[in-house]
């Protein structure tokens, strides 16, 4: 599992060779919305704005699901992202009354039906 919530984290991880490039590109496009819009120097997990969780197998949702947010939550948004190695799901959790968001990315092998079902629901109407 990896998590970041501003740009610095994310280069620290060196993710660029352990996720495939596409999620690496989706995640670097939300921290750095996050960094222009509550700060680059912000505590990701007090102040507002929010993080960016990879989920790489089960174990890792179980943690996002008993840390951070229940997976049956209402989520504000689900997408597809597709990339070399399999294709991605980004779900899109609003918590705090609006100043802090949760975005789980998570391989379509391993998501949970729920997410799949809203994913699949949203690309039906969008």
């Amino acid at each position: 599992m990896f998590k970041a919530g501003t740009v610095a984290e994310l280069e620290s991880l060196e993710l660029k060779e352990k996720i495939p490039e596409e999620i690496y590109r989706e995640v670097l496009k939300i921290v750095s919305m996050l960094d222009e819009n509550f700060g680059e120097n912000r505590d990701v997990d007090e102040d507002d704005g929010g993080y960016v969780f990879i989920a790489e197998n089960k174990e890792d949702l179980d943690y996002f699901a008993q840390n951070c947010v229940e997976l049956e939550s209402p989520l504000e948004y689900v997408d597809f992202v597709s990339s070399g190695k399999e294709p991605y799901l980004n779900v899109f959790f609003l918590v705090r009354e609006y100043d802090f968001g949760m975005t789980l990315l998570v391989p379509m092998s391993i998501a949970p039906e729920i997410l799949l079902k809203e994913a699949y629901a949203s690309a039906k109407h969008g």
